[in-house]
Parts: C-alpha cells; sequence; structure tokens
C-alpha cells in the first residue's frame, strides 16, 4: 500500500506532485541555510532567512487562503526567536525512529526532555498571532515540520489529518512496544488516543495529540519494518524517490494524504 500511496502522490502533473518541487526547494534551502551558519539551526534563524522560507512553504501549501491568515513574516521571526537557541539545535538533531519515548529523552542543558520542549514550542506556535492570526493546530504542526522534518509530522483538517481517523486501528498503539501512551508523552492523553482533527477531536487537539502523532508516524514506520524484516530507515526512506523526502514523517504524510 505505501508505495502505491506514494506513487499516486508523486504522479506527474497533480496538485500534490507540485508540492514536491516546493518542499524540495525548502528543504534544499534549509540545509544549505544551516550549513552556512555553522550547523546550526537557530544560527540560521537568527539571519531572517529562515523565518522567509517557511513563510513561503507556508503560503504555497494554502495557509493564507480561505480562513487562515499567515502573521508578517516579522511576526513569525519574532515568534521563532523566542525560542532557545541551544534547544532548537539539540531538537533539530534528532529523528523519527525515536529510541526512547520523549519523557526519557533528556536536554541535560536545560534539564527538560523531549516532550517537555514539544510541548512548549507546540505551545508558543499554535497560540493567535505567533504564525497565523487565528492560531491552531495546522499552522503548529507545519512549523514544526518546517523546523525538525525528519522528527515532526504536518497535520491538516483535509487531508492527512483525517487519514489518522481511518487507518487500521492497531497503527494506535504506541511505539517501542509501550503498554501506554501515557509513557510516550508523560501522562495520559485526553480521551481516545486518536490524533485526528476531525469531527469533535478538533476542539481537543493541543500537544498531546501531536506527540501521538509524532508516536503514530514512528509505530508506521515500526509495522513496516516488522513486515518486511528490514530494520533500516535508508531502505524505508527509499520508497519515495523524490530527494526532498529526508526522513519518516515527509514519507508517511505523503501516504496518509
Amino acid at each position: 500500500m505505501i508505495p502505491a500511496k506514494i506513487a499516486d502522490y508523486n504522479k506527474p502533473g497533480t496538485p500534490t506532485a507540485s508540492y514536491n518541487r516546493t518542499y524540495e526547494k525548502y528543504i534544499a534551502c534549509r540545509n544549505e541555510g544551516i550549513l552556512a551558519a555553522g550547523g546550526s539551526l537557530a544560527s540560521w534563524i537568527a539571519t531572517g532567512s529562515a523565518a522567509l522560507a517557511i513563510r513561503s512553504l507556508l503560503v504555497a501549501f494554502g495557509m493564507n487562503s480561505q480562513k487562515s491568515v499567515l502573521v508578517p513574516v516579522t511576526v513569525l521571526q519574532s515568534t521563532l526567536d523566542t525560542i532557545d537557541a541551544a534547544t532548537l539545535d539539540w531538537v533539530s538533531k534528532l529523528s523519527l525512529p525515536l529510541i526512547a519515548p520523549p519523557p526519557e529523552i533528556v536536554d541535560l542543558s536545560r534539564r527538560q526532555n523531549l516532550a517537555e520542549i514539544i510541548r512548549d514550542i507546540y505551545d508558543l506556535v499554535a497560540a493567535p498571532g505567533t504564525v497565523t492570526k487565528s492560531g491552531g493546530y495546522v499552522a503548529a504542526s507545519k512549523v514544526l515540520h518546517c523546523l525538525f522534518p525528519n522528527f515532526a509530522p504536518m497535520i491538516d483538517g483535509r487531508h492527512s489529518g483525517p487519514s489518522y481517523y481511518h487507518i487500521a486501528r492497531d497503527t494506535y498503539m504506541a511505539p517501542l512496544g509501550l503498554a501506554r501512551w501515557a509513557d510516550w508523552i508523560g501522562e495520559d492523553p485526553p480521551g481516545v488516543p486518536n490524533p485526528s482533527p476531525s469531527g469533535a477531536g478538533r476542539a481537543s487537539w493541543d500537544w498531546r495529540r501531536f506527540l501521538i502523532a509524532v508516536g503514530i508516524n514512528q509505530h508506521i514506520y515500526e509495522l513496516w519494518r516488522t513486515d518486511f524484516d528490514i530494520n533500516d530507515t535508508g531502505c524505508f526512506l527509499a520508497l519515495d524517490p523524490e530527494p526532498g523526502t529526508t526522513g519518516i514523517p515527509r514519507l508517511i504524510d505523503k501516504v496518509l494524504w
């Protein structure tokens, strides 16, 4: 199923195929910007180029249309500037699959674990007036993905978001063989651990749901790894021939589209 879904997304002449070019351009800009900034995501952000690149990608993905209105790039820059620089660089080195649940992955310099850090960044970029005028989970997830493309999934209300509701129920199991989602996010999730923002789920979307979505992305990879007896992330990413797909979240975004 995964190769077929990716082929559908990448089919020449389709709107989604055009997203590939835009996305690849952003990833190249991000990689070049970080390299020029000495390997530091935070230093690239400090130049102002990151905010421009992120906002351009959000516009291309329809984030400045319909009911969503992006804040000016100067405001987005101010938002990104409030995130601790060392924390940005620390998280930027992480990618799926994680070897331990987020509460057990600790940034010793700040004495915060990954779940707490994602909570703080998510709450910041989901707030009204920081990325979009109205705020919300779409803006938050897409900015987090722009910052950490190999870790953070993109969630929307029309395509990938509702698809979380329709995938196989066993995919809602926590990754790493954990018995409870509380072990993955650090506390009990509100309600059923379904990260879809469809229907009533839209009102309960917060950083916990986002971390569950991260976990489900990892678990989908784990299921593939078990089914094909291949313990190699590179082989999984090779299912998508597009050069912009550098991490598990982008590939699974195509599968769930």
